[in-house]
C-alpha cells in the first residue's frame, strides 16, 4: 500500500515526506523507482509499513461500494416490478401466472446476439 500511494503522483520515480524514512529522521525521501520505494520503506518500517494508509482508503472504499450495490438492488427490483415479474418492489415474490422462463424465440434471439452482437426482436418478450 505504502509503494502505491508514495509513488503515484510522482510516476515510477519522486519525492515524499515521510516521518519514518529515511532512518526516523523525518526528511524528504528520494526514491529511484517503485523497487527503491519498497525497500526503503521495509528497511525503515518493516512488513507492516507497507500497510500505511489502508484503514483511511477502507474508510472511503466500502460506504461508495455499499451505497452502489444498494442503488443497483433496487434498480432491479423496481425494473422488475415495472414489466411484471414481481408482485411489489419491496419483495422478490413472483407474480403468479407470469413465465419467468425463455420461450424458444427468446433463445434463438440470444443465440444470434451471441453471435452477431445485434439484438433485432420483431416482437416485444412480454
Amino acid at each position: 500500500m505504502r509503494v502505491f500511494t508514495m509513488t503515484r503522483g510522482h510516476g515510477l520515480g519522486g519525492n515524499a515526506q515521510s516521518v519514518h524514512l529515511p532512518h526516523c529522521g523525518g526528511v524528504d525521501v528520494h526514491f529511484s523507482g517503485a523497487v527503491d520505494c519498497f525497500r526503503q520503506t521495509l528497511k525503515a518500517q518493516g512488513v507492516l509499513g507497507l500497510w500505511n494508509g489502508l484503514t483511511a482508503n477502507l474508510l472511503k472504499i466500502v460506504p461508495y461500494f455499499g451505497v452502489m450495490f444498494s442503488t443497483f438492488e433496487f434498480c432491479k427490483r423496481i425494473c422488475l416490478y415495472q414489466n411484471g415479474y414481481i408482485v411489489s418492489p419491496l419483495s422478490y415474490k413472483l407474480t403468479p401466472g407470469v413465465d419467468q422462463s425463455l420461450q424458444p424465440r427468446e433463445l434463438r434471439e440470444l443465440k444470434k446476439f451471441f453471435k452477431t452482437g445485434k439484438l433485432k426482436s420483431k416482437k416485444p418478450t412480454l
